[in-house]
């Protein structure tokens, strides 16, 4: 142990054997992100930088632990009653940051307001769209009706933040940037976002669960790679996330520094406009306009699949810190295809391919991608780009802000583009629907379908495994659905998953999380 870890060892002792508590109660965390959320408002976005910071604020009835594994949150409980039947005990003695009792018309509240949200650019009604009616038995019962049957309801339960039913009335997600509205359950209270800068949070002094260690949290985004490390090594904050796979070894030889780590559940992929005949951004390599779309073609889809080389990418620009993948889930998830291995290397193949297809002497194409969303993402896209250039593809690419990208990609702007889903439920279930069902808002499926691949028996499939509860049925279906998306269809490009990694300075250890989550309560000091 060094001097820093000697002397705040002996503090804490001191302090606990005086007056009874350990120093580190009283102490500021800085936490410095990869990203931020679009909004404070828990409702807005699913996207992961909401969910972060929502987590902090607000609760959920059924949480899930840091392997995705779910637990009691305000729900103590939960079981069937019958195939259409949920029954949800609420946890008493819960109370909300401005004093109000928890209680059943809070969490009616909350799933009645999340269809009104505004121009959210992934919303959660995907999460509640299964809901036939809501009963309360009493203030910490609930009776849930689902339209059919809905063995993961419990899962999609943990997604769901709970609001204040004492908000009621108008209100939108501007609101909560705002200190009187974005009021929760959680460890901690809103204090402040200043976008760009900071979100600032207290302690809440009188939360239900474990209460965490830090009595005032300041999360400051820094996307930028080298100036997150740069803050961390200079005692600017305690902790970053999303640490950069070429500063692993600098960070692991300082003495003063630790490193956190586990498999991410974030599958990265290329997906591709499958369905209009005409699409922006594919050209003749003259820049002159083609009579179809190449991207509707099998053959093309899958000879750009063989032309990128996962394994060289996942060596050299994350230092092998990054699984290639062919599929939505990672070995040991539900659905995981044990012959649906990543996609062999074959320049030769994708250029015999595109030749079948029409196209021997290519095309012109532009790659879409976020700058500051994913580890390396410009970096990925760039060597994606150089690869399909040597099949014969003219590659252009086109880096922007999440801010930017996501809204446009959604307005289904791009042809080609690059971006990640994360399986934060452990199985494919959540991926295969959100990104390959059909798009159809009205009955939750395809929110994140922006190619608009469209397949009625792998919609079938995904139906059915919704509401099979025998679990080896249930994954036969799930692995049916993605052998025939993927592995015959080939709708999307999957390329690899990344080792999530956070790094710590001082005495601060991290509770390293599947969900990709930075949490300020998973901060805690050695002991």
């Amino acid at each position: 142990m060094n001097f820093k870890g000697i002397r705040r060892t002996l503090i804490c002792v001191f302090c606990t054997a005086l007056f009874g508590f350990n120093s580190s109660m009283a102490a500021d965390l800085k936490m410095g992100t990869a990203t931020e959320p679009s909004s404070i408002d828990p409702h807005f976005s699913t996207v992961s930088a909401n969910q972060m910071i929502s987590a902090h604020m607000f609760d959920t009835l059924i949480q899930q632990n840091a392997n995705l594994q779910l637990k009691p949150g305000l729900a103590v409980s939960w079981k069937m009653l019958d195939q259409l039947t949920w029954e949800v005990k609420l946890r008493p003695n819960v109370y909300f940051h401005d004093g109000s009792e928890f209680n059943a018309d809070d969490v009616v509240f909350t799933i009645n307001r999340i269809p009104s949200i505004k121009d959210s650019p992934s919303t959660y009604e995907r999460n509640i769209k299964g809901i036939a009616s809501i009963k309360i038995i009493d203030p910490l019962t609930m009776h849930f009706k689902t339209k059919k049957a809905a063995p993961m309801f419990p899962l999609e339960l943990s997604f769901i933040y709970i609001i204040s039913n004492e908000l009621k009335g108008t209100l939108s997600s501007s609101d909560f940037h705002k200190k009187g509205a974005a009021i929760g359950t959680g460890p901690f209270k809103f204090v402040e976002w200043v976008p760009g800068d900071r979100v600032v949070l207290l302690k809440n002094d009188k939360y239900w669960g474990e209460k965490a260690e830090w009595d005032k949290v300041t999360i400051k985004p820094i996307p930028n790679d080298p100036s997150r490390v740069t803050a961390l090594l200079a005692g600017d904050v305690d902790i970053i996330d999303n640490v950069p796979p070429t500063d692993l070894e600098r960070l692991r030889n300082d003495d003063k520094i630790d490193l956190w780590h586990t498999p991410s559940s974030r599958m990265m992929y290329v997906h591709m406009d499958t369905a209009r005949d005409q699409t922006p951004f594919v050209t003749a390599k003259n820049g002159k306009k083609l009579a179809k779309n190449p991207l509707k073609d099998l053959r093309v889809r899958r000879a750009i699949s063989k032309a990128i080389n996962r394994k060289a990418m996942a060596d050299k620009l994350f230092h092998g810190a990054a699984e290639p993948t062919g599929q939505f889930v990672a070995k040991g998830m539900v659905g995981w295809v044990p012959e649906m291995l990543p996609e062999k290397y074959d320049p030769k193949e994708a250029k015999r391919l595109l030749a079948e297809a029409g196209y021997p002497d290519g095309f012109a194409m532009t790659l879409h991608c976020t700058n500051n969303r994913y580890v390396n993402d410009e970096q990925v896209a760039q060597v994606i780009a150089q690869f399909l250039s040597r099949a014969g593809i003219k590659m252009n690419v086109q880096g922007m802000p999440k801010n930017v990208f996501f809204p446009r990609a959604t307005k289904r702007e791009f042809s080609f583009f690059q971006l990640g889903f994360g399986n934060s439920t452990g199985d494919a279930a959540r991926g295969l629907t959100a990104v390959l069902a059909t798009y159809d808002k009205s009955a939750g499926m395809g929110a994140n379908n922006r190619g608009r691949y469209s397949n009625p028996e792998f919609d079938r499939l995904i139906r059915l495994a919704a509401v099979t509860s025998d679990a080896a049925n249930r994954e036969s279906y799930l692995q049916e659905a993605t052998r025939l998306a993927i592995g015959q269809d080939q709708a999307i490009i999957p390329l690899y998953f990344t080792t999530l990694n956070w790094a710590t300075r001082g005495n601060l250890m991290y509770e390293s999380r599947m969900d990709e989550n930075t949490l300020a309560h998973s901060v805690k000091s050695k002991q």
